[in-house]
């Protein structure tokens, strides 16, 4: 009876030790998210032109947007605004691109990479950056690459 305790005491700790690092993976995962999120924001902040403020003005400009969220109609033409911009954006500089390769590419690969406004991300290993992706994928014809586009 006392040996069964102590497998049940051990099961128990196992299962409590899984649950805790579980946890742990779940708030992590959630911190990177909120991190993430956080990026992108400050992107926005630079891409509207207003990351000149000083913080008090930037704060008081983000207070007066709470105030007017309620106002569905005042949303939706911030929507389409925004929405606008993203695509003159877009337009004028491409889109956010990933390309990989299973080998390094040649140097006149890597050189179209970067004229066509890609850098190489040694962490990633991979090439990023923005740039209009029917050209690239004309450029690279015939070259094994795997290119994806960034939302």
């Amino acid at each position: 009876m006392e040996l069964d305790l102590e497998e049940e005491k051990k099961k128990l700790a196992l299962k409590k030790s899984r649950i805790e690092a579980k946890e742990k993976r779940l708030k992590e995962k959630e911190r990177k998210a909120r991190t993430r999120r956080l990026i992108e924001l400050g992107g926005l902040v630079s891409k509207a032109g207003v990351e000149g403020l000083n913080n008090n003005a930037l704060l008081g400009a983000l207070l007066y947007i709470k105030e007017k969220v309620k106002d569905q109609e005042t949303v939706k033409k911030w929507k389409d605004k925004g929405s606008k911009a993203f695509e003159k954006d877009k337009s004028q500089n491409g889109e956010a691109l990933i390309v990989s390769f299973e080998t390094e590419p040649s140097k006149e690969t890597k050189d179209i990479l970067r004229n066509s406004g890609l850098r190489w991300n040694r962490f990633r290993r991979e090439w990023q950056g923005y740039s209009k992706l029917e050209a690239l994928k004309n450029k690279l014809d015939g070259i094994e690459a795997k290119i994806e586009t960034v939302e």
